[in-house]
């Protein structure tokens, strides 16, 4: 017979107990399914980068802006005046990785620390300043900077203090997203290592929100996650998440709940893949070929049961879950009726003419 997908008898068969390795899990909501599932969490930056606390190491680099303020304690010195006891350089280090100081020379600064090179410039004015005292400052440094792109309000490098800086101070430097934080993805790049994770993740779990070095990109992008309605249900189409947080209970009210004529209130169903971890804390029995590797599941719940109503307020949705109404065994024999009902009904006209005209 005509149907949109199989009937509840035939996804039970998955669930062979004589199997001890099924392809497949099938697995019944309840309490405990709803819990392990509401743990799941996707890696996180944590996994992919060190959770780097405190300080940032700043470093001078070729084409750094810096500025070098020299104080003497006279009044008639190299750098000082009756009206001024500084003089202040601006300079920017060369493709030799030099900057220019008066009456020192060329002065070697990339690949030193602020800190390192106004040592260096003090020490060599020792014995021609008037007791020197050397401040650096950092102006413009692309080498000590993160760029952000994507769906930022100001996109573009922005610089890495030596506070130290974590990536939602990074986003939020870049005026914040264009969009929906729900559905704000970020991809950190370091070096060769590349991650994502959901913006609103990376605030509920502070350890993800790791520290940017200089160096790392940031792509800030809009990422639709949707879910996928069949079967016997009064709509079937594919949904947009529009919350961070999508229930089987919202999920089933978006789509016109159950048609009456059709649906088996046994046989709703969530199909999706499951990482390895979950689907043995589900059911010892999962197939997993390899660590991470991902096993076909399908969730199961009743309701004719009235606890079920409860369960579908937990049980939460993922994207590219897809929702499936089983049709009822007697809505089969409807369709039936309805395919035979002409011609017998044809027949009978037939035999009934035939009789009345004999």
């Amino acid at each position: 017979m005509p149907s949109s997908g199989p009937l509840r008898k035939d996804i039970d068969t998955l669930d062979n107990p004589n199997f001890k390795k099924p392809s497949h899990l099938v697995i019944d909501v309840d309490e405990k399914v709803t819990n392990i599932t509401g743990q799941y969490q996707p890696p996180g930056f944590s996994s992919f980068f060190k959770v780097q606390d405190g300080s940032t190491a700043i470093r001078l680099q070729v084409g750094d802006q810096v500025k070098v303020n020299i104080f003497e304690a006279g009044a008639d010195g190299l750098f000082s005046s009756s009206t001024a006891k500084a003089t202040q350089i601006e300079a920017v280090i060369d493709e030799s990785g030099r900057i220019f100081v008066p009456y020192v020379g060329a002065v070697r600064a990339s690949g030193l620390a602020p800190a390192a090179l106004r040592s260096t410039i003090e020490a060599s004015l020792a014995d021609k300043a008037i007791q020197p005292q050397v401040q650096v400052l950092v102006g413009q440094s692309l080498a000590n900077s993160a760029t952000v792109l994507g769906k930022v309000n100001d996109p573009g490098p922005k610089p890495v203090s030596v506070a130290g800086l974590r990536v939602l101070d990074l986003i939020a430097a870049a005026g914040g997203t264009t969009g929906e934080t729900y559905e704000s993805q970020v991809t950190l790049r370091r070096g060769n290592t590349v991650a994502t994770a959901n913006l609103e993740d990376l605030f509920d779990v502070p350890k993800d929100n790791v520290s940017v070095r200089p160096g790392d990109t940031v792509l800030v992008s809009d990422v639709t996650r949707t879910f996928t309605v069949m079967g016997a249900t009064n709509t079937k189409e594919e949904f947009k998440f529009e919350a961070r947080r999508v229930t089987l209970a919202e999920a089933i009210a978006r789509a016109g709940g159950l048609d009456d004529k059709l649906a088996d209130a046994m046989g709703v169903y969530i199909f999706r893949f499951e990482p390895d971890f979950i689907a043995k804390a589900l059911d010892e029995r999962a197939v997993t070929t390899a660590e991470g590797s991902l096993v076909p599941t399908i969730y199961q719940i009743n309701l004719k049961d009235p606890r079920s109503f409860f369960l579908m307020k937990q049980f939460e949705l993922r994207d590219d879950d897809i929702l499936y109404v089983a049709n009822h065994p007697s809505a089969q024999l409807g369709k039936f009726l309805e395919i035979v009902s002409p011609i017998i009904n044809t027949a009978t006209t037939v035999a009934t003419l035939t009789t009345r005209f004999k």
